[in-house]
């Protein structure tokens, strides 16, 4: 038997809380990062209390789309990147900005030949392990994706390594 749980999407509670983080960091750029269709609810239903936020970030690149057909004009970074050609071509059509993980990632784009540069992220592996290059690979898949044709510009990312460590690094002993 399923639990009776219920959750409720409050859309102003969301823009009271994006208006909160723009209080506290008030020269900071600010993304909101929305996973798993809005937890299930529908990025539909969460899309509205997100307009002051400065890009969207999320995993699926139909919920990318999605929110380019909403009217979402600002950038729309997809945290998984792209797998296939067709992905490649649909981040070109839909301008959006692709994390890129490793190699296969890159020459992808550079394969696809887009008639449009494709922003990217390019991740590090900071030691969480879920993604990225490792550290002493970084500069040079900088350098790889500086060289690509296809490739616009460049933002280099990654991930806490611990995010509940109180500034212990992630390969400290506890």
């Amino acid at each position: 038997m399923p639990r009776p749980i219920q959750a409720f999407v409050q859309p102003d509670a969301v823009r009271d809380n994006l208006e909160v983080v723009r209080q506290r960091a008030p020269t900071s750029r600010v993304w909101a990062v929305v996973k798993a269709n809005a937890y299930g609810h529908g990025i539909e239903r969460i899309y509205p209390a997100l307009e002051a936020a400065d890009g969207i970030a999320l995993l699926d690149l139909d919920e990318a789309v999605r929110v380019r057909q909403l009217g979402w004009k600002k950038p729309v970074l997809l945290l998984e990147g792209i797998f296939t050609q067709s992905d490649v071509k649909t981040a070109e059509e839909f301008g959006l900005t692709v994390a890129i993980h490793c190699d296969e990632q890159r020459e992808l784009i550079v394969s696809t030949k887009p008639m449009k540069s494709i922003d990217i992220y390019l991740k590090m592996n900071s030691g969480m392990n879920r993604l990225g290059f490792a550290p002493e690979q970084y500069r040079e898949a900088w350098e790889r994706a500086l060289a690509s044709p296809g490739i616009g510009t460049i933002t280099l990312m990654s991930h806490f390594a611990n995010a509940d460590g109180g500034g212990r690094l992630a390969d400290e002993p506890l």
